[in-house]
């Protein structure tokens, strides 16, 4: 075939046709104001092209084409040429990739997997929860969803009695998305993409199910040799069978993970209060404590668990109707401590992969030693240990486990407790730790902590305190050491200031707060938690701890409810009065009681407060 030649002169903008009978192409000219493009060429296979001083960006000799910086004028010509087969502006293009949840990138899953911040595809070789099985027992699962299908390794359904756990819910699938969403180029990825997902469907098409059901599903896991259990679900009140059935989980080496609820109040529920359980509070991107997440004693670790985006069943099911929310199908954000709870099952998969002999009791101990300190220093009952971090557990893990680290020790040497001071007086402080002290604090009467670790004379840590900008009267002095595994020991002092005034051993009520919480049943208010927070003062303005605070409730319907409690380090007491009507509620401080100290009714800020529902 012959080819015809055009030669291109870049300097001038001239295409030059040679052909017999055809003398010019149309030309452009360039200006200062000339805008540029990158443009793909691919010319006609009969054109035999000549480039002179282009901007040549790539050359593809087997195409005939080129990838080049031009004048736009020019190539709007060349749209239009007979030796242009095709001509485009050039352009970006992306992978395939996975959405990578602010859940999951919040727990640093991704960091294990991807090995890189924001990470959304896994890197072969690292841990990603490869061989560790994991039981939902929940609704069951959308077996056949596209970011499931492969991860999915089987179940049964114990409330149809069957081997076919269909999710009819949209809640299990939802939490096998969080647990182990696929790495395929779609959809979610989960924290441990690589994991086994096992769907024991407990519960029924509006996500209930009965106490013999989850044992049944407990016991097919521990029988089908699980690794961990997933239980998103919960009741208000134990069971014994329930208990029973989770401690043995435990013992036969299953770890056992479980929300700690949505009632957004002081108690965790069960399963996830039994001392086998590993009980997860909810909390939201600002690393706040989720207002729905429940909280106390056993509380054990938080995780993500608002706007949780994962998937749903690629069908109709009941939270797809709008009387249960109007979810959207194949992939939706859910918002809830059943969320938390398998975004924390997931960091034990990978936990587990990294070191497949760790025991349940092992992994705890990671969880605690590696989870982000939240709220107060240590432990605490809102936030348990903290947040989870999934790097930082499977470092631990690869390198064998968590070391012994006792809790550190703090004492108060000087002064000593009981005594007067006055003027400027320096505390003394002795810290120590087998590990190492990272920071040593001070407060006076519960205010801001100061820090003194830099205050070091070699045998002591000190503080000079000016005793006169304190009221004559008691004080506490309060320390608390730290460690390099954010473990906690304190110690408190009173002490008596005395400059020459006048020291007050009275007490009086320095503020009365009321509030209440909805308590709902799916979408209905089925009642009120009425809370009333009593504050106590010294005659000296300090919160004054210990003190029993008497407590008379008058009720909507003219009834009376009544109750003691002592206050706080804080001063403070919360009563709470569990399911009232709605209408007023009026709470009146009755009388306080400590010893060594009067009850002043006449100093009080307030006496009584009401609240209308």
């Amino acid at each position: 075939m012959k080819k015809h030649k055009v030669v291109f002169f870049a300097a001038v903008l001239a295409a030059v046709l040679v052909l017999p009978n055809i003398s010019a192409m149309p030309s452009a000219t360039v200006t200062p104001n000339t805008s540029f493009v990158d443009a793909v060429i691919m010319f006609n296979p009969s054109a035999n092209i000549d480039l002179q001083n282009f901007d040549i960006i790539r050359e593809y000799d087997s195409l005939n084409g080129i990838a080049a910086r031009i004048p736009l004028p020019f190539y709007r010509i060349l749209e239009k040429s007979w030796f242009v087969s095709a001509i485009q502006i050039d352009h970006d293009v992306t992978i395939f990739q996975d959405t990578l949840d602010w859940g999951v990138d919040d727990v640093e899953a991704e960091r294990v997997w991807g090995g890189i911040e924001n990470a959304a595809d896994v890197v072969s070789g690292n841990v990603d929860g490869t061989g560790v099985k994991v039981a939902i027992l929940d609704t069951g699962i959308d077996y056949n969803h596209p970011d499931l299908n492969d991860i999915y390794a089987g179940g049964y359904d114990f409330v149809q009695n069957d081997n076919d756990p269909k999710d009819e819910n949209g809640h299990g699938t939802h939490c096998a998305g969080i647990v182990a969403a696929e790495d395929n180029g779609e959809g979610v990825i989960g924290v441990a993409p690589h994991a086994s997902v096992y769907a024991v469907r407990v519960l029924d098409a509006q996500g209930s199910g009965s106490i013999s059901d989850i044992v049944a599903g407990i016991d097919w896991a521990i029988d089908n040799n699980m690794d961990v259990i997933s239980m998103s679900l919960g009741a208000s009140s134990g069971d014994s069978t329930l208990e029973s059935a989770v401690n043995r989980a435990y013992n036969a080496g299953l770890v056992v993970v479980a929300a700690s609820g949505n009632d957004g109040h002081n108690g965790i529920s069960y399963p996830a209060a039994y001392s086998n359980a590993i009980a997860v509070g909810a909390t939201d991107s600002s690393h706040n404590l989720a207002s729905f997440s429940n909280y106390g004693a056993e509380q054990e670790v938080v995780a993500p668990g608002v706007d949780i985006y994962s998937t749903m069943p690629t069908y109709r099911v009941t939270l797809n109707s709008w009387w249960y929310g109007g979810l959207s199908q194949d992939y939706s954000e859910m918002d809830g401590t059943s969320m938390a709870c398998p975004m924390v099952a997931g960091v034990v998969a990978l936990i587990l992969d990294a070191d497949p002999t760790l025991t349940p009791s092992e992994v705890r101990d990671i969880l605690h030693t590696t989870s982000v300190d939240l709220g107060s220093t240590g432990w605490d009952s809102t936030f348990g240990y903290g947040l989870v971090d999934a790097e930082m557990a499977v470092e631990e893990a690869d390198s064998g486990g968590t070391p012994s680290d006792e809790n550190p020790t703090v004492t108060i040497e000087d002064p000593t407790n009981g005594e007067t001071v006055s003027d400027t007086k320096r505390v003394y402080i002795s810290a120590s730790d087998d590990n190492g002290v990272s920071k040593v604090e001070l407060n006076i009467d519960s205010g801001t902590w100061i820090d003194i670790t830099n205050n070091f004379d070699g045998t002591y840590y000190y503080y000079d305190w000016d005793t006169t900008q304190e009221s004559d009267g008691s004080h506490n002095i309060n320390a608390r050491a730290t460690d390099t595994a954010s473990q906690t020991d304190t110690d408190s002092i009173s002490v008596t200031v005395n400059n020459g005034g006048t020291i007050t051993d009275t007490m009086h009520v320095a503020s009365i707060a009321m509030s209440y919480e909805e308590v709902r049943w799916w979408f209905w208010v089925i009642g009120y938690d009425v809370y009333t927070e009593i504050t106590v003062h010294d005659g000296n303005g300090n919160p004054l701890e210990g003190v029993t605070v008497y407590l008379e409730m008058t009720l909507p319907d003219g009834s009376t409810a009544t109750g003691n409690a002592d206050t706080g380090t804080d001063g403070t007491v919360t009563f709470v009065l569990e399911q009232g009507d709605s209408g007023t509620y009026t709470s009146t401080v009755t009388d306080l009681q400590k010893t060594g100290y009067s009850y002043v009714s006449s100093d009080n800020v307030e006496t009584s407060e009401s609240l209308t529902i």
